[in-house]
């Protein structure tokens, strides 16, 4: 059996895709033959059937590996806050922090009093319930933290193999 890092599994799924991709270009091309009343055709190398078959064993080859991979983020294990996470939910509370970041950033740029522009008589302000450079302190600190766990993420991935016997036949 072939082992690979678990950060080689997405490169490996995109090139499984592709080629079954080929696939069905492929067959679609030997499927059918023109050719002129009275004139021989040439028979395509390949028969539909056997693409067919190439085909099968690469959807096989892919879903096997799409198992392994979710498997894996379950399975693989990140150390954050003095806790344990597996991928799939660190790679979900990366996410959740950068969103989280974001929106204080976004906050942090606003200005604690400003007035809106009207087209009446009446002058109005905006006031934020918040003090913005704080937002904004906050909103670095939670960005920095999602840096961290990505590496930690990213670390992961290269030290969890899977076992995957096709790998061989796309790498």
């Amino acid at each position: 059996m072939s082992k690979i890092a678990l950060f080689e599994a997405l490169p490996l799924k995109k090139t499984i895709s592709k080629r079954i991709q080929e696939l069905l270009q492929e067959r679609d091309s030997v499927a059918y033959v023109e050719y002129d009343k009275g004139e021989e055709y040439i028979k395509p190398a390949k028969t539909v059937d056997q693409i067919t078959s190439e085909l099968e064993e690469a959807r096989k080859d892919y879903r096997n590996l799409v198992v392994l991979m979710s498997e894996a983020n379950l399975n693989a294990k990140v150390v954050w806050d003095e806790k344990e996470l597996s991928i799939t939910e660190a790679l979900e509370l990366a996410q959740q922090l950068r969103g989280e970041a974001n929106r204080l950033k976004s906050y942090g740029r606003s200005k604690e009093t400003e007035r809106l522009s009207s087209y009446s008589d009446v002058i109005s302000y905006r006031k934020a319930m918040f003090d913005p450079e704080k937002m904004q302190s906050k909103g670095l600190k939670l960005e920095r933290m999602a840096n961290r766990l990505s590496n930690a993420i990213e670390k992961a991935n290269h030290n969890y193999e899977i076992e995957f016997e096709a790998a061989d036949k796309y790498l």
